[in-house]
């Protein structure tokens, strides 16, 4: 069994699908489910279940997914910890960097791929920069020597009105990440299941907002079909206290699922209405000039941060 076996059983757990998996990790439909079949037979256990509708994963396979993916957070920080040496003993990346990113890659995405990238990369001078999408975009177009981490709903992709954003011939764009939007409710406020599920119902009650353009954009979509946002409680920029105000029943607050995932309180004190609607994270730089070595090294440290908060 390989480290890409085990890859490639983590990608078949989220996509339930042996063709969408064998598309993205570049191999065949039928060189997969051997794989798959070798692996179970190694194991003497069944790991999903095949029929026409997709892949369902059994009991055993849940355990041996978790169990993969601490394998491969393993190795890959094992390569990182292998090739920072090996650099240390030749020359260590130095010199600045500086990442527009958005507020909600700030709280949900960029926190563990910056403890990941100073521990690995400490003599890299990183400047980090909240902006906007828009803002992050015409920062690289002026500046192809900077780079930036970007969302936008999936619905942005759909609408030929917001296409322009993300296809730029002159920027390079890698998707990272797919995240929930998740709209937290006290519990406090004892409301049925019809209620969280109503947006008629929850555009009524007083939510908490993040102080930018973009939050009150998604707000905005989320509502978009009773034509009217929320009532506004509190706008701010300070995640705590965007935190405690739901946390102490004063008001709803729209949250990432990989932040919610790192509060547990937060978690615990509300009840969780999913939106389905998803943040689609991308990285963005220039496509006429090359990646300095510190920018590559960062998008590592995001991608790995990403494989290991995101499944």
């Amino acid at each position: 069994m390989r480290i890409n076996d085990l890859k490639l059983l983590i990608e078949l757990s989220k996509s339930r699908s042996i063709t969408l998996s064998a598309e993205k990790m570049h191999i065949s439909q039928q060189g997969l489910s051997q794989i798959i079949t070798r692996m179970e037979q190694e194991l003497n256990v069944t790991l999903f279940h095949r029929s026409r509708q997709g892949t369902t994963i059994t009991e055993a396979g849940q355990k041996t997914i978790r169990k993969a993916k601490e394998i491969v957070e393993t190795y890959e920080e094992l390569k990182a910890e292998l090739e920072l040496l090996a650099q240390q003993q030749t020359s260590p990346v130095s010199g600045d960097l500086t990442l527009f990113h958005s507020h909600n890659s700030g709280t949900a995405v960029l926190p563990r791929a910056l403890k990941l990238f100073k521990s690995n990369y400490p003599k890299v001078n990183l400047s980090l920069k909240e902006s906007s999408p828009s803002e992050t975009i015409a920062a690289i177009k002026k500046d192809p020597a900077v780079a930036g981490l970007i969302n936008f709903p999936e619905a942005y992709y759909q609408d030929p009105q917001n296409r322009v954003l993300y296809t730029y011939p002159e920027l390079a764009y890698k998707e990272l990440l797919r995240d929930d939007l998740i709209l937290c409710i006290p519990k406090t406020w004892a409301l049925s299941k019809q209620q969280t599920a109503s947006a008629q119902e929850m555009v009524k009650l007083p939510m908490v907002y993040f102080a930018t353009k973009q939050y009150s954009e998604i707000v905005s979509l989320i509502f978009q079909e009773v034509h009217q946002s929320p009532k506004v409680f509190l706008k701010t920029l300070n995640n705590e206290l965007f935190r405690q105000t739901i946390i102490d029943g004063l008001a709803m607050g729209l949250i990432s699922a990989l932040e919610l995932s790192d509060h547990r309180l937060l978690k615990e004190c509300t009840v969780q209405s999913p939106l389905r609607l998803k943040l689609v994270y991308t990285w963005v730089s220039s496509a006429h000039s090359p990646m300095s070595i510190a920018a590559q090294k960062f998008l590592n440290s995001l991608e790995l941060s990403c494989q290991t908060t995101g499944e």
